[in-house]
């Protein structure tokens, strides 16, 4: 009967493997908490197979205790061995051995210097608390009678229990500060790992946390990266985080890659740490077929930096290049990018703030470069992160030795002042649907100026204005007006513009503060305006005239989001 169970066994074993990475996984109790036991001490179980604790398991259950351990075992010799049939039991403080089920997956025999993982679990009738303070190997010889037992070789557990999501792991050599490099625990991987940047994301699907890793492989060969998972914390909740980028993962000897990981929140939440965990699998096999049982291994607690840490922002100077992360790969080294304006006005019709900020990209090689569509966020003093609205420009292109402009809008509270306002450029496709930042600018807003219109590639100059009006029976008895204006206008002709390029747009308040009516020109095509007088005729009348007029001057650009404007000059009569 032994031997046909060791067959049967090794069997359902080989049909597990078979099966490979493309199992459909059926987790009984869902993910399980476990101890995160890093790589001990090390036993032998005979001449050749050495043995050491990967994981130790021991959660609550709704009918017990499920303890379980996972076993790295390793054939030193030059021979393919067997498997010794151990039974592997657990030993508590109280004195009382657990004999714990072997995995159907759990490989019969290694190769000569290999190593592979086995798995053991069990379930007890036990509510009180259970402490695991050994793992054993136990030869039971069935043959005899009375059989006999015999303690082949024992592991001390030295790890701390995890009891659940909300368990803290405490161990100094687990806790890593933001920015500390390290290999994750428990695991053969080489890799190492440095927490980069992690932001705060709100959209329609909810809020989301954005974490991103920088990935290294030190070792001399190709590398795949292990799949984990990052789960943030506060206060006393637990939220479950998962990869953004889907499928299997390497990196080349030397190489460098980011990852990221999304971590969904409640909208007022507030990060303070995250957890690192690796999953763990028991196979058992039933009159159904082959379960999966998975469950989650606590590795790294990661504290995060303080609110005003998470965004570190470079000193930056208006029209100088711009320094992107060099990692990145959305800007293409040869195209040069700057900060050209940067403004604030306020919106008192729409009750808040607009910001527009434009960018020149200027292509430095000997071919045409593609634009980049990069995204633009703008933070606060305070912390507060608002998404931009590009420009929906035409030019897809930027030819040799030429430039063009790309505009962004971003619409904040009327509270705001603007001090020490960043701006952060964003790659939204490396980790998409997410963002993640490759420069974060700190620079100063510029001053609207009356008398000069700053509409990079253009520099408008404003000699004299005039506001005229009508009246009559030509205009149905009602005061219709128009403005005069003396421009004198230059443009930089490296710059590319096309129709998509800003217009302008007027509107006439009376005393009272009434809007009277709107009118509009153009910087670039048709019927633009020009070196010299320009007139400006105002899409409104009234029936009384007024002499104390507002005009308000606007640069008018679109986006996917509608018109956005910024304000140019005010002019009062």
């Amino acid at each position: 009967m032994k031997n046909k169970w060791k067959l049967s066994l090794a069997s359902v074993a080989l049909s597990v493997s078979l099966l490979g990475p493309g199992l459909a996984v059926y987790a009984a109790d869902g993910a399980l908490p476990v101890l995160a036991a890093a790589a001990g001490p090390s036993v032998k179980l005979n001449d050749v197979l050495d043995a050491e604790l990967k994981s130790v398991l021991n959660q609550k259950t709704e009918n017990g205790t499920r303890l379980g351990v996972v076993v790295r075992l390793k054939n030193t010799g030059s021979a393919l061995t067997r498997v010794p049939d151990y039974e592997v039991r657990v030993e508590t403080a109280d004195g009382i051995q657990y004999t714990l089920k072997p995995s159907a997956a759990n490989a019969r025999s290694l190769q000569a210097k290999s190593s592979t993982e086995l798995s053991y679990l069990a379930d007890i009738d036990r509510m009180d608390d259970v402490t695991v303070t050994q793992v054993n190997w136990t030869d039971v010889d069935y043959y005899v009678y009375p059989k006999t037992e015999t303690v082949v070789a024992s592991i001390p557990v030295q790890a701390e229990v995890w009891q659940g999501e909300n368990s803290v792991i405490a161990k100094p050599e687990a806790l890593k500060k933001w920015s500390d490099s390290f290999r994750i625990p428990g695991l053969t991987s080489p890799i190492q790992y440095t927490p980069v940047s992690i932001s705060k994301e709100s959209a329609a699907a909810g809020t989301v946390y954005v974490v991103q890793l920088l990935a290294y492989n030190p070792s001399e060969r190709r590398e795949a990266v292990p799949a984990f998972s990052l789960d943030g914390k506060a206060d006393s909740k637990v939220f479950a985080g998962s990869r953004v980028e889907q499928g299997a993962l390497a990196l080349e000897p030397g190489a460098e890659k980011y990852i990221h990981y999304a971590i969904p929140v409640d909208q007022d939440t507030v990060l303070q740490s995250l957890n690192l965990l690796t999953s763990e699998t028991f196979a058992e096999a039933g009159a159904a077929g082959v379960s999966l049982t998975s469950y989650a291994v606590g590795r790294l607690h990661i504290l995060l930096p303080g609110e005003g840490e998470r965004t570190k922002a470079t000193i930056y100077a208006l029209g100088t290049p711009v320094v992107f992360d060099g990692k990145s790969q959305l800007v293409n080294p040869e195209m040069k990018v700057s900060v050209e304006e940067f403004y604030m006005h306020a919106n008192k019709e729409e009750g808040n703030k607009g910001v527009t900020a434009t960018f020149k990209l200027t292509n430095t090689s000997k071919k045409p470069l593609a634009v980049p569509a990069f995204a633009a966020d703008l933070v606060t003093k305070e912390g507060y992160e608002y998404a931009g609205s590009r420009q929906a420009i035409q030019t897809a292109m930027v030819l040799p030795g030429s430039s063009v402009t790309v505009r962004y809008a971003f619409t904040v509270p009327a509270s705001e002042k603007g001090e020490d306002l960043i701006l952060k450029v964003q790659d939204a496709v490396s980790a998409a649907p997410y963002k993640t930042t490759i420069a974060a600018l700190s620079t100063g807003l510029l001053k609207t100026e009356n008398n000069r219109w700053n509409l990079y590639p253009y520099d408008v100059k404003v000699s004299s204005w005039i506001l005229q009006w009508n009246y009559g029976v030509a205009t149905n008895y009602n005061y219709v007006y128009r403005l005069k204006l003396d421009l004198s206008i230059e443009r930089d002709q490296a710059v590319q513009v096309d129709n998509a390029f800003s217009r302008i747009m007027v509107e006439l308040y009376d005393s009272y503060d009434r809007l009277v009516g709107t009118g509009g020109a153009n910087i670039y095509g048709q019927e633009r305006l020009v070196n010299g007088d320009n007139i400006i005729s105002i899409q409104g009348a009234s029936n009384m005239l007024d002499v104390k007029h507002k005009i308000y001057i606007y640069e008018v650009f679109n986006t996917p989001s509608g018109e956005a404007k910024r304000l140019l000059a005010q002019y009062n009569e």
